[in-house]
């Protein structure tokens, strides 16, 4: 059979013979390549045959492309006719060529292409380099991968666990990755994600002192801005497991064995219970003290906080009874509350939360919720702040006691328990906090587990009274419910970081979290690629697999 492709050697030869040299021969192996493909599409007859052997043949002629066109660079450096200098900072020292040709591999969108390289040392600082890498222009935080092929490959680790994404990349890309090289580089830009997030609610915190007008601007300022009418913050916590350390089969007990952990713990509950009998409260053990058995034993689940930011505007209807947010600034974190209290800060400035018309904070019970937005949006002429205690959260209590005094076992219970709840939400939509309390103070004869729940109740109600106006906020358009941000653990957070079994570091967690917050965000691809060419270094291994 002919070669249909053999009309295209005439070309390339009178290219290079009559530019003198100019463009470089192509290798022998595009033309072998190019036979090979022309025999085995010859010898299949269906579409999906045909298609994939071709596929095949332009990946492996990709990557023998790629890989002569970077050799062909690095052969100017190899003959010494350029001079290079320290790209080193303060040094610029000039660069003598070291003896020996290496050879590094690099994966592509195309496949891994493997090519040779020479290096040059610096004879000021002693500085090695290689001058075709830095012709290339590789990301600093990439370990030399292409961008493309980073991107795409994290992006379904950050979606899926790590061996699930190298096996969907494999099926959808037809690149073989190791899980290792993946964990590396998803943990290698999310830390650098998370370095940079961090780095900034610093800055900004600080300026929160020194220069106040940034965040709360004068009213000559605002006139000139374009505020917000109206913005929502959301704020909820949830749970994921930290373990320090090795984690998984074999992982050692944090340099000691279990044994001796549990020794520690039984003394140390001795000794509390016998200085709880020399007390004056009497012969009563306290509560078991925290030990470090505790965290190695399953007690390791810790707060992940999560912030949900989004305008009036930005929430469209999309369906009968279905409303969607188009647009949406996601937060989440795990650690102390400063470092919260300033992330909170940052994202309320970027945001323009700080210069909106009208602030609407949704959130549940939570006193430590409450407390930031007090402190960090109170209220002033320029802007109001309304405070909503989620909707469902409120009912909630109320069923609560109604299952207690009235059953729930029988479908007479259940009767009687709708009956008596009902009302009681009724009067709670309808403005009428003060009928729901006064019937619940009422209320005599309840015992054990019923007082309790009514108590519970009380309490809660009573503390959140002024956030509870649920007819003005409806008559004004406001959302009550707080289901968007508790959707942002249930898609966004536990889907990923809350597998069975599954236990992360503390740095780990926090790298996932901005590669899932980036991907629900919608801005992948702008936050992935300033965190690649980030210049600051990153540390190769992080130990934050899960």
């Amino acid at each position: 059979m002919k070669n249909p492709l053999r009309t295209h050697e005439a070309p390339f030869t009178q290219s290079h013979e009559s530019t003198g040299g100019g463009n470089p021969p192509l290798p022998e192996e595009v033309r072998v390549l190019l036979d090979r493909w022309v025999g085995e599409v010859g010898s299949v007859s269906s579409l999906a045959a045909i298609v994939a052997v071709t596929v095949t043949c332009v990946r492996q002629l990709g990557v023998c492309l790629v890989r002569h066109a970077i050799e062909q660079r690095d052969a100017r450096y190899r003959r010494g006719g350029q001079q290079v200098t320290c790209a080193r900072p303060n040094c610029a020292g000039r660069m003598a060529r070291v003896k020996g040709i290496r050879s590094v591999s690099r994966f592509t969108e195309l496949g891994k292409v493997r090519y040779r390289r020479c290096s040059y040392r610096c004879s000021t600082c002693g500085t090695r380099a290689f001058p075709v890498d830095r012709d290339l222009d590789l990301a600093p935080n990439l370990r030399g991968h292409s961008l493309e092929f980073a991107s795409k490959l994290v992006l379904l680790c950050t979606v899926v666990p790590f061996g699930k994404g190298c096996e969907l990349f494999q099926s959808l890309a037809g690149i073989a990755v190791s899980t290792q090289l993946a964990r590396a580089l998803a943990f290698s830009i999310g830390t650098r994600m998370f370095e940079d997030e961090i780095a900034r609610a610093d800055d900004l915190w600080d300026k929160r002192l020194t220069s106040p007008t940034l965040f709360e601007p004068t009213p000559a300022k605002l006139r000139a801005l374009q505020r917000h009418r109206r913005i929502y913050i959301m704020q909820d916590n949830s749970k994921v497991g930290l373990q320090e350390g090795k984690r998984g089969r074999g992982a050692p007990a944090r340099g000691v064995s279990t044994r001796h952990l549990k020794r520690a713990a039984q003394h140390a509950k001795r000794k509390a219970v016998a200085a709880a009998k020399r007390s004056k409260a009497g012969p009563k053990a306290p509560d078991s003290p925290k030990t470090e058995l505790d965290g190695l034993l399953g007690d390791g689940w810790k707060d992940a906080r999560a912030l949900l930011i989004f305008r009036e505007e930005d929430v469209a209807q999309v369906g009968k009874n279905r409303r969607q947010i188009l647009h949406r600034r996601i937060l989440a974190h795990v650690g102390t509350a400063d470092e919260w209290r300033k992330l909170l800060h940052m994202a309320f400035h970027e945001e323009g939360v700080y210069t909106a018309h009208e602030v609407i904070a949704v959130a549940d019970g939570g006193s430590g919720i409450w407390e930031l937005i007090d402190d960090l949006l109170p209220n002033t002429s320029s802007r109001k702040v309304v405070q909503i205690l989620d909707w469902y959260h409120a009912v909630s209590h109320l069923w609560a006691v109604g299952r207690a005094l009235k059953g729930c076992k029988t479908e007479r219970d259940q009767r009687h328990c709708r009956e008596w709840v009902e009302p009681l939400i009724d009067y709670l939509a309808t403005g009428r906090t003060a009928n729901v309390l006064q019937r619940l103070a009422k209320i005599r004869g309840a015992r054990g587990e019923a007082a309790q729940a009514l108590r519970r109740c009380l309490k809660y109600l009573e503390t959140h009274r002024h956030r509870m106006r649920y007819q003005y906020f409806r008559e004004r358009g406001m959302h009550i419910g707080s289901g968007a941000i508790e959707s942002v653990h249930a898609w966004v957070i536990q889907p990923r970081c809350r597998l069975p079994g599954m236990r992360w570091s503390q740095q780990g967690i926090n790298a996932m979290l901005r590669l899932r917050c980036a991907w629900a965000c919608g801005t992948w691809d702008e936050k992935f690629r300033a965190a690649a060419t980030s210049p600051a270094p990153t540390p190769r291994h992080t130990g934050a697999a899960a």
